[in-house]
């Protein structure tokens, strides 16, 4: 069986993965997409996107905002297995000027004879109530001073939408006329 956590090998792959982390940050797209494998089979399942192979991940990147791409990490786990496998797993979130939002991300990585690359990789945000994820889903900053109440709204139109959509219609229900300007 192959020895788990070997302490050389942990610090291995978390000083690579800090220097992805500071390339991340920086749009350093070269050494980002130097980290990940150079395979059609490189996968990467991002907030909004699937991408699949190096070519996709590569281009992904090129295409990206440098905007916004600061964020904390918090929770780093890295677990490996022998002296050729590792996953690396962490809590982010966003600074406050890209909306603050909080997420998670994970890495499969693998060495190979030209060393470290990530072969899988998952980002996904976290959010507190729909209300967050709705804003985020359209850039809006929801003000904190109005959050409770927009929430609250959103509630009441759910309750309301739940009671018009457990009404039984029949074959006799007239629908209403179709609107057309």
């Amino acid at each position: 069986m192959s020895l788990v956590n070997d302490p050389v090998v942990v610090a291995e792959l978390s000083a690579l993965h800090k220097e992805y982390e500071a390339a991340l940050v920086g749009n350093d797209v070269d050494t980002l997409t130097r980290f990940f494998w150079d395979s059609p089979l490189a996968l990467r399942f991002g907030v909004r996107e699937n991408l699949y192979g190096s070519e996709e991940i590569e281009a992904f990147r090129i295409a990206r905002s440098p905007a916004g791409l600061s964020r904390e990490i918090s929770n780093v786990k890295i677990v490996t297995f022998g002296d050729d496998c590792g996953v690396v797993t962490l809590e982010f979130r966003r600074s406050q000027t890209s909306g603050g939002a909080k997420g998670r991300q994970s890495q499969v990585w693998r060495k190979f004879p030209e060393g470290w690359r990530i072969v899988s990789a998952h980002v996904s945000l976290m959010y507190e109530t729909y209300a967050d994820q709705a804003a985020n889903l359209i850039g809006l900053e929801l003000p904190p001073q109005y959050r409770d109440a927009v929430i609250q709204n959103i509630e009441r139109s759910g309750r309301i939408a739940a009671s018009l959509f457990n009404t039984p219609l029949t074959d006799e229900t007239l629908s209403a006329p179709r609107f057309e300007p």
